[in-house]
């Protein structure tokens, strides 16, 4: 892993993180190894998952992963962070707001890995590799399998043993907005689970 002192996006990129959208680059502007935050507020315009989805949504939230409800229009909150004590992660904390429940809670960090590749991980060392692009401005990411990471090794797992493909693009709308669209796609079963939604910074560093 690199021990670079940049952004994680940044050392994914490389030269191509100039090329992202002002918004998009304030975003992940925060660096491994500093004291810094990032909060922004949206809304999903929708949150979704199929029927086969199900089978994989209570181990998802064992591992801390995946949303168990389906929405439109849920008010969403996401934390970005890192510490002058980790020197590898940014730090993710969602909070979505489903009507009639409690706060839905989707905790992670994020690791460069080498070249393009990034690692996010959620709880009990489970991951999903990711490699890195941009796009006319936009932030791509494309998954390129799972991890499971225990006892110190490293257990790959092909994206079609879960939900499938994911890709998530991340865009600007305006000078303060950016909108989100993620979706896992299964070679046999189609779109799997999905949430897409408009963001706007709300605090940084």
């Amino acid at each position: 892993m690199s021990n670079i002192k940049e952004p994680v996006i940044k050392q994914a990129l490389g030269e191509s993180w100039e090329e992202l959208a002002e918004i998009v680059k304030q975003h992940y502007d925060i660096t491994p190894g500093e004291s810094s935050k990032m909060t922004i507020r949206g809304v999903m315009d929708e949150v979704y998952h199929s029927k086969i989805a199900k089978l994989f949504l209570l181990p998802g939230r064992i591992f801390g992963a995946l949303v168990p409800y389906k929405g439109t229009d849920i008010p969403t909150e996401v934390r970005n962070w890192t510490s002058e004590n980790n020197h590898k992660a940014m730090f993710w904390y969602r909070t979505l707001d489903f009507p009639n429940k409690p706060p839905l809670i989707f905790a992670s960090r994020m690791e460069h890995i080498t070249d393009d590749e990034i690692i996010e991980y959620v709880r009990y060392g489970m991951g999903i590799r990711m490699g890195m692009s941009v796009d006319d401005g936009a932030l791509i990411f494309k998954s390129k399998g799972y991890v499971w990471k225990i006892a110190g090794i490293t257990i790959p797992i092909p994206t079609w043993f879960i939900l499938g493909d994911a890709e998530i693009i991340e865009k600007e709308i305006s000078k303060n907005e950016f909108y989100i669209d993620f979706n896992m796609i299964h070679p046999l079963f189609g779109r799997t689970f999905s949430y897409s939604g408009t963001f706007s910074i709300a605090e940084d560093k």
